[in-house]
């Protein structure tokens, strides 16, 4: 007591010049405490890991380590690769982990299989559960990473609404922080997660991961990687229901993110699902509910707004408040979205104004609840994934979607995936959601939707089938007109988001696979190309010629994902890709084939082109995409290239766009 009396009176008599240096001494000391914690040498990593180090390693004892990964595709020469016979490569992708790992150059490899590579270490023992010690070592040095700083860590997981939830969440959290770590799209596998974490940095206040259930104990995984202090709970339904056996054993590895939580964590649980109402938590509980009065937060007064937005009062009972909030998006699950992002905002002791804000600037993007206007026609783009829940939520969001005078609201859907034994039954259930709901026509494609089209004409909606992908592109383009409102709705797998893209000529499928790694780079020739499941992509030319040809098509092997066979496939080349043409000083002239239906973002910019012309199948041209050619003299397109992004020219000062 008396030393610190000293202490305190010691620094009462500070002068300012004193408490500004004392000040940056400690910041200092500090950073300097979680370098030493953070920069690994190759040693050190073995020891947080748990794994025994190798004596034929001990030159590279004190290599720094910049990451650990599981993924080849990421790896640098100083990562070290894990690998046991698991990973995060996308379907197509045909080149053995352990032979990319070797021959795109790692520090070492870790793997339970036979390895040519020389800094390899060979595990193949297994822990009690059956499962590989490589696993747990994974499991060390993520949660390592992720001990060390002090940020909040919030997941979230569910059956249905993950993605929008955690987006939702975000907007919350960017009303207030900074910088807050979120993880992108879907990236919520164990893979993902481990990337994510080792992105975490000292100033790093918040960090909200998605997590997904893919088979038996992978939530336990993630949940022992991120010990959260906050664990979000949307719902439990039947997706992935076919690997865990049923939803109880889908809802026990669920629970595992407060089970393997924080001990005086929180766990926010939806109030409307039975299944998690019936399970006890080891976190502290807080419910939330769409319009339940025993929830600790619901929502009430909902009424729809002109602009298909929703407005509403979320009560507040753990406060005894109430407050006005807004949603600029369909769907009432949107507010039951909102009630948890602001009660997870309350616990984080954000401010109401604050939370509300973020909630009011939340908007959908890429293929979730995306209502889009690509060349004059509406869609409503919600086909990452799919269940019955999913559907009669997004059915009812385009239920409250104005249609213009005579407009119709067509509903594209696909087979929902994963479903196990009770694919045929829940494929017969969705007829009679489509019959509760404002559908004029049902197109649909796949395997089992067959069985929904048979109930819908049953039930008098007009209802059409399609085996082949080719004939339902053919049949939209033959009888949607500008007035209709066209909802895509679908598992992931089925890939309606390629007909959207082909159809319309947006970029919304194509970015997200990019950006989700569900792609393969091949190289023909002078091109290097995207392969996609439908379709291929100019990612860069490697030529030194003024006039290049792009070709139309290209063979390639790769996976249908609805049908889960490997085939050889002819793939249109339908997009000049971002960085096929940038800054390229060789290139004069550009002859495209009918193939072609969209220029991405920035394609020809800082190029040497002098001439371009679009074929009558252009539907769009991206931001920028001849910005900054000083040659450029002539863009010729069709009436048919009805989307022109942003400052398509800028800096192109004798360049032209003319119609043919």
């Amino acid at each position: 007591m008396i030393l610190f009396g000293k202490k305190a009176k010691n620094r009462s008599t500070e002068t300012e010049e004193q408490k500004a240096a004392r000040k940056q001494a400690e910041k200092e000391a500090a950073i300097a405490a979680y370098k030493e914690k953070r920069q690994l040498t190759l040693k050190r990593f073995f020891e947080i890991a748990g794994l025994p180090f190798p004596e034929k390693f001990e030159a590279l004892a004190d290599h720094p380590v910049t990451d650990f990964t599981a993924d080849p595709r990421r790896l640098t020469p100083d990562s070290v690769f894990m690998y046991w016979q698991v990973g995060p490569l996308s379907s197509g992708y045909a080149e053995d982990p352990l032979e990319r790992a070797v021959s795109t150059g790692c520090l070492c490899i870790i793997t339970n299989e036979p390895c040519d590579f020389e800094n390899t270490l060979l595990i193949t023992d297994t822990n009690e559960d059956g499962y590989s010690i490589i696993t747990d070592a994974y499991i060390r040095a993520s949660h390592y990473i992720r001990s060390i700083h002090k940020s909040k860590v919030i997941a979230l997981t569910g059956s249905v609404g993950k993605t929008s939830t955690k987006e939702m969440i975000e907007a919350v959290l960017r009303a207030h922080y900074k910088n807050p770590l979120v993880s992108k799209g879907n990236n919520n596998s164990m893979f993902s997660i481990t990337r994510n974490i080792q992105k975490l940095k000292r100033p790093t206040n918040v960090y909200l991961q998605e997590v997904g259930a893919f088979a038996p104990r992978t939530i336990e995984i993630s949940a022992k990687q991120l010990e959260a202090d906050m664990a979000v709970y949307t719902n439990i339904g039947v997706s992935h229901v076919e690997s865990y056996g049923s939803r109880e054993e889908l809802a026990k590895d669920k629970l595992s993110l407060s089970t393997y939580g924080k001990p005086d964590g929180l766990a926010f649980v939806n109030y409307d699902d039975e299944i998690l109402m019936s399970h006890p938590f080891t976190q502290k509980v807080i419910t939330y509910s769409l319009r339940n009065e025993e929830a600790d937060y619901y929502a009430k007064n909902i009424e729809k707004t002109e602009e298909a937005g929703l407005r509403f009062t979320i009560v507040d009972k753990l406060s005894g408040e109430e407050h006005n909030a807004e949603v600029f998006v369909p769907g009432e699950h949107n507010v039951l979205n909102a009630v948890v992002a602001y009660a997870v905002g309350r616990a984080l002791k954000l401010k109401p104004e604050e939370i509300l804000a973020g909630i009011a600037e939340y908007r959908p993007s890429g293929m979730r609840q995306n209502i889009i206007h690509p060349c004059g026609y509406h869609i409503f783009a919600d086909c990452y994934n799919s269940s019955l829940l999913a559907i009669e939520n997004t059915l009812a969001a385009m239920d409250d979607i104005p249609v213009a005078n005579g407009g119709r609201r067509i509903a594209v859907l696909g087979d929902i995936l994963a479903l196990g034994d009770i694919s045929e039954e829940t494929h017969h259930q969705i007829a009679g959601v489509l019959a509760k709901h404002k559908v004029d026509l049902l197109l649909a494609y796949g395997i089992n939707i067959r069985l929904t089209v048979e109930d819908a004409a049953k039930l008098g909606i007009e209802s059409k089938y399609f085996a082949d992908r080719q004939k339902l592109e053919d049949e939209i383009r033959a009888v949607v007109k500008p007035e209709d409102l066209v909802l895509f709705k679908a598992s992931h797998a089925v890939n309606l988001g390629s007909s959207i893209d082909r159809l319309f000529g947006t970029d919304i499928n194509e970015s997200s696979s990019i950006a989700h790694k569900q792609f393969r780079l091949e190289t023909r020739g002078d091109f290097e190309y995207y392969i996609f499941e439908t379709s291929a992509s100019i990612k860069t030319y490697l030529g030194t010629d003024a006039k290049v040809e792009i070709p139309s098509s290209i063979e390639a092997e790769v996976t249908d994902e609805l049908r889960e066979t490997d085939l050889k496939r002819t793939l249109a080349v339908e997009k000049i890709g971002k960085t096929a043409f940038r800054n390229n000083q060789y290139v004069k002239e550009v002859v495209l084939p009918t193939s072609v239906i969209r220029i991405r973002d920035g394609a020809f910019k800082g190029s040497s082109i002098v001439h371009f012309e679009g074929s009558d199948n252009l539907l769009s041209i991206g931001d920028e995409a001849f910005a900054d050619c000083p040659n450029l003299e002539t863009v010729k397109i069709s009436r048919n290239t009805a989307e022109i992004g942003k400052k398509v020219l800028e800096n192109s000062p004798n360049a032209v766009l003319q119609y043919k």
